[in-house]
């Protein structure tokens, strides 16, 4: 079963008071490996803290007095390394999807720490952090067991400043991925009825809520990558038929899976990003699938991301596309029987 790794952190650094590293705080901002997560609270390491390790850091510290305090929000999707990177934009406009209602915000809390609590209500005045309340999902511990809301809180929280598209491509991942930390399973695939379940569990009128409601209509597993669900969207959006995301096609007493497949037509896609090409082993292993799918007589294109940001190249690959799926449906009709007529 495929894997979302979430993210190495390193070892976990330790958070002390200037007391207890026996130095003044002026002495301990003198000295280059020291950084201060919060006042009265100083760390040691040599590369400076990246957000992640600053979120659960900064939770440990703020949870001495057992407020159950979860990291949440874009911060943990992050951290458990869901496809939120930051949109380009014209993505949206090829959809014709509305723009995320706080998209300009998505720069800002990408450097944000958000954190929930629940229990005893917390406040924090530290620069980049947000607090807010959790939403009440059950919670999963992520690296340096740290707790985290669940994804599907965690992406309610965030959908405000992300794209209908990689919402969407959460939900694809959450149905077809099993979630990983520091090796060890921290959640398994879920199912739509799942989902839709938890997703009900929250306040039915809340913008974000429906944005994610709204993407959950667009969902389809097995799905690997992102630019696979913006693939399959895309082609969906631009009147191609319904296709089979990840379909299993037997060769060789071996299953070969292309990305995107019309069965029936034997009409495959492959979608190769930066894992292809700066992997030898896997640019060879996915060619070498490629070959073997046209020797049993499939139609298979490879598709980048220009083929589908330029009109010139989006239009030649919806041209190839209706082409190949007319003519194997043509051939189907052609050696069908003909059908007797009735008196």
């Amino acid at each position: 079963m495929r894997t979302l790794e979430a993210m190495d952190l390193g070892p976990k650094l330790t958070v002390l008071s200037a007391r207890e590293w026996e130095r003044r705080p002026r002495d301990l901002r003198r000295r280059p490996y020291m950084q201060q997560l919060a006042r009265g609270a100083w760390v040691r390491s040599a590369e400076p803290l990246n957000v992640q390790q600053q979120s659960v850091l900064l939770r440990d510290h703020l949870d001495q007095h057992r407020s159950q305090v979860a990291i949440t929000g874009l911060t943990a999707l992050v951290m458990l390394n869901f496809p939120v990177d930051h949109a380009y934009g014209w993505e949206e406009r090829l959809l014709r999807h509305p723009s995320a209602p706080r998209a300009r915000e998505f720069v800002a809390r990408s450097n944000t720490t958000h954190l929930a609590w629940n229990g005893t209500r917390i406040a924090s005045n530290q620069r980049l952090t947000r607090v807010s309340k959790t939403l009440g999902l059950p919670e999963i511990v992520g690296p340096w067991d740290c707790p985290l809301t669940h994804p599907m809180e965690a992406l309610v929280v965030a959908a405000p400043v992300l794209p209908l598209w990689r919402i969407t491509a959460c939900l694809d991942a959450l149905i077809s991925l099993r979630v990983l930390a520091e090796g060890r399973t921290v959640m398994e695939p879920l199912t739509v009825d799942q989902l839709t379940d938890l997703l009900n569990q929250l306040p039915p009128r809340a913008q974000s809520v429906v944005r994610v409601r709204q993407a959950m209509a667009l969902v389809q597993g097995p799905t690997i990558s992102a630019m696979e669900t913006l693939l399959r969207l895309v082609l969906l959006n631009c009147g191609l038929p319904p296709m089979e995301s990840n379909f299993p096609v037997m060769m060789g007493g071996k299953y070969v899976y292309p990305d995107l497949a019309w069965p029936e037509d034997m009409v495959a896609l492959e979608y190769n990003g930066r894992p292809h090409w700066e992997d030898g082993k896997a640019y060879g292993d996915e060619n070498y699938r490629i070959q073997r799918l046209r020797d049993h007589g499939w139609q298979v294109r490879v598709v980048v991301i220009d083929d589908l940001r330029d009109p010139k190249r989006r239009r030649e690959l919806l041209q190839w596309l209706f082409h190949h799926l007319d003519s194997a449906r043509a051939k189907r009709c052609q050696s069908q029987p003909p059908r007797l007529r009735g008196r």
